[in-house]
């Protein structure tokens, strides 16, 4: 070898590493350009046919690569010992921005409902109730006896207005005629029973609700005496709250009057009660709540018997333990109810209500306690859940 061999050869070996760098350079840029490209190419235009969709199912995957094949559930035909690619994948990565914030509070309190709905106790439910005696159509019509009255239609209409403003969900009608039926269901949208599906007077007597806080569980009717004894079918209906689920009874009727056209009614009265009474306490027995609405043409009398033999309250007050203390202020129309927290009466008769009836609008606020349901399941533990609150606290403010 001479002299200048080594030179040389030293020159090759470094021309030679210079190559390599180079080469190592431009697949290092290549791969890591074509990477990129993979991941956000599709984004500019939104419109790659090739792209497989992002609300479309990834297909399965078998071991040996192809689509479907045999199930190997815990094989996953990698070699354990081998280190994670770092080999972007082949599909982009489908990133999520538009979560909503979680609520943990809203989260807290739907699982506290949920225990208690699983050991079979109802939420507790808030509701407002209204009797109304609309005054029927006939006393306004010509011939009838209330002289200058607007008609039956038009009191409808400042009727429904008074139901809205008073934010009520269930009411209980008296001398609801046909035309004032009518026009009630058109302005409401509210159901109603039995409308003019009992007897021909029932139409009356109708009970209606809205039905975005109430659902019909069961609709019955009672016989009850009127004028001279004659019975007509009064409305019992069992409503189920949507939001609480809770169950409950409700009665309207309209006892009969003594008139100077109809005569002395009191012994009609006193056998509307007698059925009355007996009805609380059946609808009651099995503890679901229940709730009396009426023009029952009678004050101390409708109020001692119905309180004081059965567990109805008054939503005006008053007590019958012991003895009958009946309420300070007692119209003939009632609100009455057992299982149920009276608040916020109102015994309104100035103003458009005036015009509308001859009889005070009543209303009220009931509450129903967090309890047990009337059939609790089988199985289930009847102690109150172990979390820091109960539902109640979530929902108190919605009872004050």
């Amino acid at each position: 070898m001479s002299k200048h061999a080594v030179p040389r050869s030293r020159w090759l070996a470094h021309l030679q590493v210079a190559g390599a760098v180079v080469v190592v350079l431009a697949f290092v840029v290549f791969f890591v350009g074509g990477a990129t490209g993979m991941i956000g190419g599709s984004s500019d235009s939104g419109t790659d046919e090739d792209t497989t969709s992002a609300d479309g199912p990834a297909p399965r995957v078998g071991s040996d690569g192809s689509s479907g094949g045999e199930d190997r559930s815990g094989d996953t035909g990698e070699d354990p010992s081998a280190e994670p690619s770092a080999t972007p994948s082949a599909s982009p990565t489908q990133v999520v921005t538009d979560v909503p914030p979680q609520d943990v509070k809203d989260a807290r309190e739907l699982k506290r409902s949920l225990d208690w709905l699983r050991r079979g106790l109802a939420d507790e439910t808030t509701f407002r109730v209204g009797s109304l005696n609309v005054l029927g159509s006939s006393h306004t019509a010509p011939g009838g006896n209330r002289k200058g009255w607007a008609s039956g239609y038009t009191r409808m209409g400042w009727a429904w207005s008074l139901i809205s403003q008073a934010d009520l969900s269930v009411v209980g009608f008296q001398e609801l005629e046909d035309v004032q039926y009518g026009r009630m269901r058109a302005l409401s949208g509210w159901d109603a029973y039995p409308g003019p599906t009992l007897d021909r007077g029932s139409i009356r007597y109708s009970i209606a609700w809205d039905p975005d806080v109430w659902e019909l569980v069961e609709a019955n009717s009672v016989g009850i005496p009127y004028f001279g004894g004659q019975v007509i079918r009064r409305p019992v209906v069992k409503l189920r709250n949507i939001a609480s689920d809770r169950e409950v009874w409700f009665f309207n009727t309209q006892n009969p009057a003594t008139t100077p056209a109809h005569g002395n009614n009191a012994r009609w009265r006193a056998a509307a009660i007698s059925i009355e009474v007996q009805l609380a306490n059946e609808l009651h027995a099995d503890g679901t709540p229940v709730v009396f609405t009426g023009d029952y043409n009678d004050r101390a009398e409708a109020f001692c018997p119905l309180v004081g033999q059965t567990a109805l309250e008054a939503a005006n007050g008053g007590s019958a333990d012991g003895s009958c203390q009946p309420p300070d202020r007692m119209d003939v129309d009632w609100i009455f109810g057992s299982g149920v927290d009276w608040q916020e009466f109102t015994s309104a008769s100035q103003g458009i209500t005036g015009r509308v009836t001859d009889h005070p609008f009543v209303f009220a606020q009931g509450y129903i306690e967090q309890e047990p349901l009337a059939s609790t399941p089988p199985g289930y533990p009847t102690e109150d859940p172990s979390d820091d609150a109960s539902p109640s606290d979530a929902t108190s403010d919605d009872s004050e």
